[in-house]
């Protein structure tokens, strides 16, 4: 019989380059299972991109060979019905394309595609899941892999109706490492100004690595927009990079750090940003995206046709306008259009009106300057507050994501005061009347 002395060596060498943990629930051992979750948190057509990103992630996972049951899907499911889809029941990622909706199973749709909601999935709620719905069920050897893709802000990101702050979402994974829900996970997070949610608070010991779409003060970028027939763009570049790398290359010997490498070079209008335990980026992307061999699918070349996503709107409306013959149908848009260009005008003239009062409250001694600089976010817990007090007496940013462009101001002000629980009391009485003086109730609903 072997003894174990005579293994003891081998093991001391093999722990010497490697950690034994590692070595106990590497992929040889198949010592983990992969679960998923993936989030399209925007809704209405406009806004197609976000939900195409993620059903194509589903075939991604489902390809490599993730098991249905161990994918969560949130997504409003909105778009692949919706009257101006001149392809019913199908949605396309890349132009010619193939339907990536069809077989996707969603968990959550439509009024379900909430921050609380995302949460819970995360945190494996006993609640959620005593009503029939999928939460993670993920142990302390599994691999889990999220995905978010949606619009966003400073430490911000958006629902359909709500936001998600920086504060909250790391708290949630922090309780996923305490309570051992995972042996390693990866998180990919599209949005504008991404790395905002990650930058200054994700800690680099929770054996977490997370990459971002852009760093904490640019936007994303769509891409695919020129399709001649669907109108809205259909991926977006951080996104479509990823997906399609995963498509066409062997990720059960790719490194995570070689696809966000590959990511970056397909990602021209942003800069991708890495966060978390960066060391797990040595690792094969099929450790997350699944290990079964798939049939390639070549990657196409690089899209020249990006638009800024917070001009998706405007854009949408105008090519509207340009393409149809219609003369009602183009007075229909042209309405729309001075609306939301009115709507917007409005809001950036009370966001000023607003920093303008908080200034003259002491907060801040020059309005100019609050709104053309940029701050690190650090204090996530107190911006957090202040963001839900904007959203709860100001404006719904999940209504009308176009306010997300200037949280970063509100972001710069916890940042230049010292806020202690009294002092911050004070500054959210004084930005409620603020809101109620500047922006409530001037009627005007379609500021998007």
């Amino acid at each position: 019989m072997f003894s174990f002395l005579a293994i003891f060596p081998i093991l001391f060498a093999l722990s010497a380059s490697t950690p034994l943990a590692d070595l106990l629930n590497s992929k040889s051992n198949a010592g983990y299972n992969i679960h998923a979750v993936l989030v399209a948190g925007s809704n209405g057509f406009d806004n197609y991109r976000h939900q195409a990103d993620v059903c194509h992630a589903y075939h991604v996972l489902r390809n490599h060979g993730v098991p249905a049951e161990n994918i969560i899907v949130m997504m409003y499911d909105d778009i692949a019905n919706d009257p101006e889809n001149p392809y019913p029941g199908k949605i396309f990622n890349a132009p010619n394309g193939s339907d990536v909706y069809a077989g996707v199973v969603k968990d959550y749709t439509g009024e379900e595609v909430t921050p609380e909601n995302f949460l819970g999935v995360l945190k494996g709620d006993k609640a959620l899941a005593a009503k029939g719905k999928k939460v993670l069920t993920s142990g302390p050897n599994d691999h889990v892999f999220i995905y978010f893709a949606d619009h966003g802000a400073a430490g911000l990101v958006y629902f359909p109706s709500d936001t998600l702050s920086s504060h909250d979402l790391n708290e949630a994974l922090v309780y996923m490492h305490d309570n051992k829900m995972y042996h390693k996970l990866v998180f990919y997070l599209e949005a504008c100004e991404s790395g905002s949610m990650f930058e200054n608070i994700l800690p680099d010991n929770l054996n977490i690595y997370a990459t971002t779409a852009a760093n904490s003060t640019e936007p994303s970028s769509p891409t695919y927009c020129e399709d001649p027939e669907i109108y809205p763009c259909l991926g977006d570049e951080y996104s479509v990079a990823w997906l399609e790398d995963s498509d066409s290359n062997d990720i059960t010997k790719e490194t995570l750090e070689q696809q966000f490498q590959y990511v970056v070079k397909r990602t021209p209008n942003s800069q991708p940003q890495q966060f978390g335990q960066k060391s797990l980026a040595s690792l094969e992307v099929g450790q997350f995206l699944g290990e079964k061999a798939s049939s390639k699918i070549d990657a196409l070349e690089n899209s020249e046709d990006s638009v800024n996503a917070r001009d998706i709107p405007l854009v949408m409306l105008r090519r509207k306008l340009k393409r149809t013959n219609d003369a009602a149908k183009a007075a229909v848009h042209a309405k729309k259009l001075q609306t939301l260009i009115s709507g917007r005008r409005f809001l950036e003239s009370g966001i000023k009106k607003i920093i303008s009062q908080l200034c003259s409250n002491g907060y801040c001694s020059d309005a100019e300057y609050v709104l053309s600089t940029r701050r690190p976010l650090v204090h996530h817990s107190t911006y957090s507050k202040v963001a839900k007090k904007f959203q709860s007496s100001c404006l719904n940013l999940g209504t009308h994501p176009h306010g997300m462009k200037f949280m970063y101001a509100f972001a710069n002000l916890v940042e230049s005061n010292n806020f202690n629980e009294s002092t911050l009391n004070r500054f959210l009485e004084d930005l409620e009347r603020a809101c109620n003086n500047h922006i409530v109730d001037h009627g005007f609903k379609a500021i998007v």
